[in-house]
């Protein structure tokens, strides 16, 4: 199926700034049409040199310096004309691409929370620069080469059979046949290559940074670029693919340019035919002089058709790549109503994350208390985030509802949602900001004291420390940063100030060392004081003594108690908690192995 143009896309992207594109049209059609002129003269000029032939005393001299400030006028009429549809386009290209940027990252901040788990921020970053980019140099350059590259044949053809019939017949034959095979390159596989093509540099992009992320790894374990198989595959893939279809197009490539360049070939035959016939030899030879020195422009219009077609193709996955997201239904907040508590029901909710894609979560019914803390277990992919995801509001329910405070969650405002639930990620970040203004991020009127409180409860006096200017120090500024566990306990100071009734807790200590974990679970002590909490965790020991313990697995909640009543069950918690104890004994035990060796 063939896909639609983006060009209409492209278009309602301008703006305002549409007339200004029109000029630029204009102004590049004009500039095309001088360039054919200036040929005109070529012919003027050889018919007065081969109308005196033999006798050059008689040549109007001054009527060739007319015809040679003719080309110099029609030349610099043709250069100043596509500058100022340069000028144009570049001013239409600037403005759209800054309203372009400025849509998206409006858009992208009405999206759903969950949506960013699918596009991380790498993937985004390239999206509002490279792409838009992209766009910059289709408005900027190749619409107004694409103009010149339409009226350029048209103005050619008018002009060439004003002189010769047969001749321009004789230039058009190569041409036309030219035109054919770039057609059924750029129209065949040319585009489907270009997509490919896109796809692989991506992948080998994205493995590229995977395998830089590791190096630290890779040479702790003596391992070179070659054991990384991803990188190296998508390199391998990426170059095999290339080659192939490089080796695919010679034939085609080959009786293209052949196609092109033979111009000369049908060009002298037919001149010579003419010439036989005893036509009038002065006009026949004129008219040869000025196909003779057209015809480069003939090759040199086709190459930019070509040249043209594959840019389009390439810009045109790029505003695909646009709309993709631009279509993102964003999350609506129609309700203002007041949840009359801090508990939370699941009713009868399923959920997927595409129409083409299984359920996530299947016909779940959970009460998670006001007040009390809520373990979510079970395997990974099992559906543990999205319910903690759905609680938040990060997505929304398939089917069913999710109730907050007694209310639909729907049914809340965005801003008293957000000022009821903190969460603390798997992996946070911190802004390139100080520590001061990322730890109030949610609460940009605390005070000084304030933050310093909340970066004490989050057991971070050791981080401030060692930090050259304390709060005020600039995080990621002259080599200031800090390690994977540190930043956590900044997030959590963040979520200490913000004292949401509502706290969910990610895998909060997955990668922390072993200090990082017992200071982050000190912290949690005074995050956690009379909230309701969900916490999604793969360590055992962690929920030992939650509440309300859910065994979650493959969309549905199989064992719900605490601890105690789990065990007695004997059921899949149980089996979860002594496949952990065997782990930990494991590990214990090679440790001990290796300091008896030692």
């Amino acid at each position: 199926m063939k896909k639609k143009s983006n060009m209409p896309f492209l278009i309602k992207s301008m703006g305002p700034f549409k007339i200004t594109m029109v000029f630029s049209v204009i102004f590049a059609a004009f500039s095309a049409i001088e360039n054919i002129y200036a040929y005109t003269y070529v012919y003027k000029i050889a018919g007065e040199l081969i109308l005196n032939f033999g006798n050059l005393k008689v040549i109007n001299v001054d009527l060739l310096c007319e015809y040679g400030k003719g080309i110099v006028f029609a030349v610099c009429a043709a250069y100043g004309l596509y500058g100022l549809s340069l000028l144009f386009s570049h001013i239409t290209a600037f403005n759209t691409v800054m309203r372009l940027k400025r849509k998206l990252i409006n858009h992208i901040g009405t999206l759903p929370g969950g949506f960013h788990d699918s596009n991380p921020s790498g993937s985004l970053r390239k999206l509002i620069e490279k792409n838009t980019d992209a766009t910059e140099t289709m408005m900027a350059h190749q619409i107004p080469n694409t103009t010149m590259s339409i009226v350029l044949p048209i103005a050619f053809i008018v002009f060439m059979f004003r002189y010769s019939v047969l001749l321009s017949v004789a230039c058009l034959i190569p041409v036309i046949i030219g035109f054919v095979l770039l057609m059924a390159i750029m129209m065949g596989n040319g585009g489907e290559f270009v997509h490919k093509y896109q796809q692989a540099s991506k992948d080998m992009s994205n493995a590229a940074v995977e395998y830089v992320r590791g190096i630290p790894v890779m040479k702790t374990f003596g391992q070179t670029a070659e054991s990384f198989s991803r990188y190296k595959n998508a390199v391998n893939s990426f170059c095999d693919y290339v080659y192939k279809f490089a080796i695919s197009m010679i034939k085609a490539d080959s009786l293209y340019n052949t196609a092109i360049n033979s111009v000369f070939y049908a060009l002298v035959p037919t001149a010579l035919f003419l010439f036989n016939k005893g036509g009038n030899s002065m006009n026949l030879v004129c008219s040869f002089v000025f196909f003779a020195s057209i015809i480069p422009m003939e090759v040199t219009i086709l190459k930019r058709i070509m040249s043209n077609s594959s840019e389009t193709i390439i810009v045109d996955e790029a505003m695909e790549s646009l709309k993709v997201i631009l279509n993102e239904k964003p999350m609506e907040y129609k309700g203002n109503a007041k949840p009359a508590g801090y508990g939370i029901n699941f009713e009868n909710v399923s959920f997927r994350y595409a129409e083409n894609l299984p359920l996530a979560l299947d016909g779940i019914n959970l009460e998670i208390p006001e007040g009390k803390t809520t373990a979510l277990v079970g395997l990974s992919g099992g559906g543990k985030s999205t319910i903690a995801s759905l609680a938040a509001r990060l997505r929304d329910a398939t089917q069913g509802q999710v109730l907050f405070g007694g209310v639909n969650i729907k049914d809340i405002s965005e801003k008293d949602l957000n000022n009821c639930v903190s969460i603390v990620f798997q992996e946070n970040s911190l802004l390139k900001m100080s520590i001061a203004d990322n730890v109030a991020l949610y609460k940009p009127d605390a005070s000084r004291d304030q933050i310093l409180q909340a970066l004490q409860l989050a057991q971070c006096d050791d981080i401030l420390e060692k930090l050259p200017k304390g709060i005020d120090t600039m995080f990621g500024s002259k080599g200031v940063y800090l390690s994977g566990g540190e930043i956590q306990r900044i997030a959590i100071a963040r979520a200490i100030l913000k004292d949401s009734p509502v706290i969910i807790l990610d895998e909060a200590t997955a990668f922390a060392d072993a200090e990082n974990e017992f200071l982050i679970r000190k912290a949690f002590e005074q995050l956690l004081k009379n909230k309701t909490v969900i916490m999604i965790a793969h360590r055992m020991s962690t929920v030992r003594n939650a509440d309300k313990i859910c065994v979650v697995e493959n969309g549905k909640i199989v064992e719900e108690g605490n601890h105690d009543s789990l065990m007695k069950l004997k059921g899949k918690y149980q089996t979860m908690v002594n496949e952990y104890s065997k782990a930990i004994s494991w590990k214990i035990g090679k440790q001990k192995k290796g300091e008896k060796n030692a």
